[in-house]
């Protein structure tokens, strides 16, 4: 029986997802790689230092640990700048009505993000007090696909992994949801193939099986 839902947070919750993709455009584009969709599709949902190694596959050079270190600086920087002007707007259709139908209803919920920023995005748009559980990429070792922040999130939740479920929107997350063994719901990912066979937003996703009433 499902008690809790766990939410990844860029393109789920919040529409940081394109401020990511334009700081990743915009790293690769100073480092001389172009940033087609398929390579972007593996980079999402990763810690950024994974990401980055994706990314520089791409170069026919060896950086070393101090240079990928100030890359990883740079793109969280070229990120902040972004986020700075996010604001109520940036809450996607359906997140804030579909989590707080849950918490009416009885259900835990969280957000599992293996980005850094996740709990500073959810404060600065005041909505961090609707999830009992936060977990971010400073809490894990391990970045998606990894189940650790999965496995996080549901231990902070006092909640068997069964219990659970994930809304993601990332190939990465849901393999560490399949790792997890808790149930997994996607939605659609832009840069993703099959976009158009998938909800767009939690506004479409029908989780009405775990509330007393429909949720849109």
């Amino acid at each position: 029986m499902i008690q809790a839902v766990i939410f990844n947070l860029d393109g789920v919750l919040v529409c940081t997802d394109e401020c990511h993709y334009r700081a990743w455009t915009q790293l690769a584009y100073e480092q001389g790689i172009a940033l087609q969709d398929d390579l972007y599709l593996k980079m999402v949902g990763m810690k950024r230092m994974d990401s980055i190694r994706i990314l520089l596959q791409k170069r026919d050079r060896t950086y070393t640990a101090q240079e990928m270190w100030a890359l990883s600086v740079r793109k969280n920087d070229l990120f902040n700048e972004m986020i700075d002007q996010l604001d109520q707007e940036s809450i996607l259709p359906g997140a804030l009505k579909t989590v707080i139908a849950l918490k009416n209803n009885g259900v835990k919920t969280a957000v599992a993000s293996s980005s850094e920023n996740a709990a500073c995005i959810l404060r600065q748009l005041r909505i961090d007090h609707w999830f009992d559980v936060i977990v971010d990429g400073t809490q894990i070792e391990k970045g998606k696909p990894d189940p650790e922040v999965y496995l996080t999130a549901a231990r902070k939740l006092r909640m068997p992994t069964g219990d659970c479920l994930v809304i993601e929107n990332t190939p990465a997350g849901e393999e560490g949801a399949r790792q997890a063994r808790m149930r997994c719901m996607t939605l659609a990912n832009p840069y993703e193939p099959n976009a158009l066979s998938l909800p767009a937003s939690l506004a479409e996703l029908d989780l009405s099986f775990l509330t007393e009433e429909p949720i849109h």
